[in-house]
């Protein structure tokens, strides 16, 4: 019997060689935050630092870190946490930057237009540097997966990194969406990165009631009705929302702490199902001992 995951192909871990920052409104805060991105030491991993708070409490962006995933991934410990970190998070690892600070000065990043686009402006303009220490990618050498109420989410042996995502609304403006991307970094600049968020305008009222989308608009984010896409600019891709999903797997499936090489499938999966599924591969990876 395979063991579902494996440690294979060291490669060199990278920072970024100089700070950069960049400030908006958070989603479900409506407050105005700015983020700084620090070069950080090898073997340090993504922390976000939550510079607003008493002793500038640090955050590891890891499974174990994780408070909350409804309607995006919230990140802490103890009383300070970092909301909406996924698309954060996806830029990074296509970006190939494993160790890096991100100071943060208040408990949600900026959503900017809602998809990873700036993020990967910024970052690109820090600079990469590769340091000296190696690390190793996960491959998943068995089949995992989680499902439940119509949605399923499994990760497969295959020699790169890939995710194939299929979308199915009951609704006649989304229908289904499908589609399947080879993951590096030329990818997600093109192709996954500049997708943006979504919701349906039959959610946004409960949304409110719920305390979320304080600082939603038509700026960082599509807004879809029965009949139309509300949208300050149009879609950017015919399939905008599928690559959306794609990107916040990616970003969800970071908090294992090493890049992957499987194939992921998923059918309507979310920011919950995401983490479950980055919780089985967790588990996994600290069961064989092969944590470090």
């Amino acid at each position: 019997m395979n063991l579902p995951v494996k440690k294979i192909n060291m490669y060199k871990q990278a920072t970024i060689d100089k700070s950069v920052k960049l400030s908006g409104i958070g989603l479900h805060s409506g407050e105005l935050t700015t983020l700084r991105f620090l070069p950080a030491e090898k073997n340090s991993g993504v922390v976000f630092r939550r510079i607003d708070l008493p002793g500038k409490p640090e955050i590891p962006a890891l499974i174990t870190s994780v408070v909350n995933t409804q309607r995006s991934t919230t990140i802490g410990i103890g009383n300070a946490y970092v909301q909406t970190v996924e698309h954060i998070l996806a830029t990074l690892q296509c970006l190939e930057i494993d160790n890096v600070i991100i100071e943060v000065d208040a408990p949600e990043t900026p959503l900017t237009d809602g998809s990873g686009k700036q993020f990967i402006e910024v970052i690109n303009s820090a600079g990469r540097v590769e340091q000296n220490a190696d690390s190793d990618y996960i491959e998943i050498a068995a089949p995992i997966a989680v499902d439940a109420d119509g949605m399923t989410l499994c990760i497969l042996p295959s020699d790169e990194y890939k995710i194939s995502y299929t979308m199915n609304y009951k609704h006649p403006v989304v229908g289904t969406q499908f589609h399947s991307f080879i993951i590096d970094r030329d990818t997600f600049i093109n192709e996954i990165g500049p997708a943006r968020t979504f919701a349906m305008y039959d959610e946004l009222e409960q949304l409110f009631k719920n305390g979320l989308i304080k600082g939603g608009s038509l700026d960082n984010a599509i807004v879809v009705t029965d009949q139309a896409i509300l949208s300050k600019e149009g879609l950017r891709y015919k399939d905008e929302f599928v690559r959306h999903k794609i990107m916040d797997i990616i970003g969800d499936l970071s908090l294992v702490g090493k890049r992957l090489r499987a194939h992921v499938v998923a059918i309507r999966s979310g920011h919950t199902f995401n983490f479950k599924l980055a919780q089985a591969i967790d588990n996994s990876i600290t069961k064989q001992g092969i944590k470090e």
